[in-house]
């Protein structure tokens, strides 16, 4: 598949922040609700959920789909919480991978039911997946994700890699004292398979569990074992940076939110699944609610206007650092990823 690139006359014009960057990338949460429990995700004591009538309809986010991809967006990423447990999340992905303007519909999901809906997914029109998976030690799991799924997760990763659903990701969020010790097991279990297995920085929502590890301690980690060769990404290799694994099939990457802050290059926002426009994983004091302007009876025109006053409020870049002191605001689970 060929690189994707934002239309160079998109027929809306397109989207710019006020720092001269261009949002061409979308991060769409169809739910906050997950299967899952993860550590660093939900809180032990569980969230509230979003109310079914409060959550954009199928009918919003395929209008709020295709506005955007008139204003240039071309690539859409399918959030959660856990996206595959919305109802009938093959059809969501028939209506979105039908808009013409857009080249790339990819999901995050943690991989549960890839095994049975994978083949419906992409006939559906999913370009491709990444799965999240933080531990391959089964206690280890059901400690982290508070479930006894692993082995459902690990049937999901073959059944893509069987499909030739590339390229696959696989994002492992590396939590101190929890799954450190394990970054270079990831790279031994899949060194057969064509995957890219992405180191991410833990990153402080709510009440921080953990402390950082930074790329370099993981980096340290990694080459204890193999030697690390700097290549390209793959498709929507996003803020990431890659290096081949000597003697493997393997390519890691590492995403650095706080170590390695890639702000001054972004071109994504968020959109939660109540309908809310969020500008920055890290805070978003006002968000701009799309999702009411289209129950308002606003036009695609409306839609548009909405979109463009809420760029105008975009950062130039997120403030909390290596030391955490400034900890994210929210709970990733209703934040979308």
């Amino acid at each position: 598949m060929a690189r994707s690139l934002p239309p160079k006359n998109p027929p809306r014009g397109p989207i710019i922040d006020p720092f001269g960057r261009r949002i061409h990338y979308v991060r769409m949460s169809v739910t906050d609700r997950c299967n899952f429990r993860c550590v660093y995700c939900m809180p032990e004591e569980g969230v509230e959920f979003t109310q079914r009538d409060e959550l954009m309809t199928f009918e919003e986010i395929e209008q709020l789909g295709r506005v955007l991809s008139e204003m240039g967006v071309d690539r859409i990423r399918l959030t959660g919480g856990e996206p595959t447990v919305r109802r009938d999340i093959i059809e969501l992905v028939r209506r979105l991978g039908s808009l013409p303007m857009l080249n790339d519909l990819a999901m995050t999901t943690n991989g549960w039911n890839l095994a049975k809906i994978g083949p419906d997914l992409k006939a559906a029109g999913l370009t491709r997946v990444n799965i999240s998976i933080d531990t391959l030690d089964r206690q280890r799991f059901i400690d982290l994700a508070r479930v006894d799924r692993l082995d459902d997760v690990l049937a999901g990763i073959e059944a893509v890699v069987a499909m030739d659903w590339l390229p696959l990701k696989l994002n492992v969020v590396v939590c101190d004292g929890m799954n450190e010790d394990e970054v270079a097991t990831f790279v031994d279990r899949f060194a057969h398979l064509p995957v890219t297995i992405r180191f991410i920085e833990y990153m402080p929502f709510g009440e921080s569990r953990f402390e950082l590890v930074p790329w370099s301690r993981t980096r340290a980690r990694l080459e204890e074992r193999y030697t690390l060769v700097p290549a390209a990404g793959p498709d929507g290799s996003g803020p990431a940076n890659y290096w081949s694994v000597a003697g493997t099939a393997v390519v890691v990457g590492a995403i650095g939110a706080l170590s390695r802050q890639f702000c001054e290059a972004c071109n994504r926002v968020r959109i939660t699944s109540d309908g809310r426009l969020k500008n920055c994983l890290a805070y978003e004091p006002q968000m701009v609610s799309l999702r009411d302007v289209m129950r308002s009876g606003g036009t695609d025109d409306d839609l548009e206007v909405a979109i463009r006053a809420a760029i105008l409020r975009k950062p130039l870049a997120h403030i909390t650092g290596e030391d955490m002191s400034n900890p994210f605001e929210g709970e990733m689970i209703q934040i979308g990823g």
